[in-house]
């Protein structure tokens, strides 16, 4: 089982759709060097279209609630219309409030806040990659 998950792992592809430029990048490295391949986005739109045009290759969907000019809300709703299977992780600021009703009709699976720490963000990546493995 083990072998699996580890295999798994490493054919997973994630999309990080991150408006803020270190942070995008040190979240794609960190992903990157724990065996992912990762795809990145500065902005919502853009993102929609990688994850139209990569259709099935996206084991999982990181989303900024700051984004420009689109929310990652509307970002994640549009993904989830996409693709219903997709797992959405929606990564908010420690000052951000969401709506609960909001967050539910968006899609959304997970929900992390900044600052980020990195094992707990390890291990929400990995259940969300095996909810859409299983």
């Amino acid at each position: 089982m083990k072998e699996v998950a580890k295999r798994r792992k490493k054919e997973a592809t994630i999309l990080v759709i991150v408006y803020e430029p270190i942070v995008r990048d040190i979240l794609a490295r960190i992903l990157a060097a724990k065996g992912y391949e990762v795809v990145t986005s500065s902005f919502g739109l853009d993102g929609i279209r990688k994850f139209e045009k990569g259709k099935g290759k996206f084991d999982l969907v990181m989303i900024d609630t700051r984004l420009h000019r689109i929310s990652g809300l509307h970002v994640a709703k549009k993904i989830k219309r996409i693709s219903q299977k997709t797992p959405i992780i929606l990564i908010k600021g420690w000052d951000k409030q969401l709506d609960i009703k909001e967050l539910k009709d968006s899609g959304v699976d997970f929900l992390i806040s900044k600052p980020f720490y990195m094992d707990k963000t390890l291990h929400l990546v990995e259940n969300a990659i095996e909810m859409e493995a299983g």
